[in-house]
C-alpha cells in the first residue's frame, strides 16, 4: 500500500510496532487497521537516499488492501517472473542427471542456490499455484525433511501457514483431520505417496505439487508440477 507519514506516525511505528500514518483526509494520526482489524506489524522501516519517503518492511494480520486482498497491488501490469526465473537457472550452470533420467538442481536442496531470487521467484509462483489450485482454508504445507525444504519453507511462508516435514515419508502428528493440506516434493511419485500417507491420516489434500519428473514418469494426480527438462546444454523449461 501506499499511504503517508508524518514525524509523529514514524515516531508511534517506532514505540508500538505498528504501521501508523497521517491521513490526509482527517488531518490526523492513522493507526492502520484500527477499525479494520488489518494491523501491520513492522519488522524495519527503510528511508531513501533523499530522506523523503520510507518503506515499512511488515507483516500483516489481515487483509492490508480495502477490497480485501492481502496487498493493495494486487493489478498486474507486467510479469517477467516465469522469463527470469528460466534465465536464472539456466545461469546455475549444468544440472546433474540421476539414474532414471531424474534432475537434480538448485531448488532441491535446503541449501540456499546461488542466485537468492532463483529460489524466491520459484517460492512464490509455486504458492501462487498452490492458492490458485487449493483455494481459501489452507492450514499447512507439508514436505520431506529434504531434499526441497527450502522451497517449500518460502512456499509455505508466502502462503501464511505452516511448514509439517515428513521425516522417512510419515506424516507428523501434527496434522491431523482438521487440517487442509498442500503436499509438496521434489519428485511427483514422493508427492503422490505424502499425499496418499496424509489422506490416511484423515487430513485433506487440496493441492499436491511437484518439483521435477524424469522422463516418462507418471504425473497423475499432480496439481502444480515445475517440469525441468535437461538439455544439451542444459536449459530448463518450466511447466509452472
Amino acid at each position: 500500500m501506499l499511504a503517508y507519514a508524518d514525524e509523529e506516525a514514524l515516531e508511534r511505528t517506532r514505540e508500538t510496532g505498528l504501521a501508523h500514518f497521517y491521513s490526509r483526509s482527517r488531518a490526523s494520526l492513522w493507526l492502520k487497521g484500527a477499525s479494520s482489524g488489518g494491523l501491520l506489524d513492522v519488522i524495519r522501516v527503510l528511508g531513501d537516499c533523499d530522506g523523503d519517503a520510507a518503506a515499512y518492511v511488515a507483516r500483516p494480520r489481515r487483509h492490508v488492501c480495502h477490497l480485501g486482498k492481502r496487498s493493495c497491488f494486487h493489478n498486474t501490469l507486467l510479469d517477467r517472473r516465469r522469463e527470469i526465473l528460466e534465465e536464472l537457472l539456466e545461469e546455475t550452470g549444468p544440472h546433474t542427471r540421476l539414474d532414471g533420467g531424474a534432475v537434480r538442481h538448485p531448488l532441491s536442496t535446503w541449501t540456499p542456490p546461488p542466485q537468492p531470487l532463483l529460489a524466491a521467484l520459484a517460492a512464490e509462483l509455486l504458492a501462487e499455484r498452490i492458492r490458485s489450485r487449493a483455494g481459501p482454508g489452507l492450514t499447512a504445507v507439508l514436505a520431506p525433511e529434504a531434499p526441497g525444504g527450502l522451497l517449500a519453507l518460502l512456499a509455505a511462508q508466502k502462503l501464511n501457514v505452516s511448514l509439517h516435514l515428513a521425516q522417512g515419508g510419515r506424516v507428523p502428528e501434527s496434522i491431523g483431520e482438521t487440517d487442509r493440506v498442500a503436499v509438496y516434493a521434489p519428485s511427483p511419485a514422493e508427492a503422490q505417496a505424502l499425499a496418499e500417507a496424509a489422506r490416511q491420516r484423515g487430513a485433506h489434500v487440496a493441492a499436491v505439487a511437484a518439483l521435477a519428473a524424469p522422463a516418462g514418469e507418471d504425473t497423475r494426480g499432480v496439481d502444480v508440477l515445475i517440469r525441468v527438462e535437461p538439455g544439451q546444454p542444459p536449459r530448463p523449461r518450466l511447466a509452472l
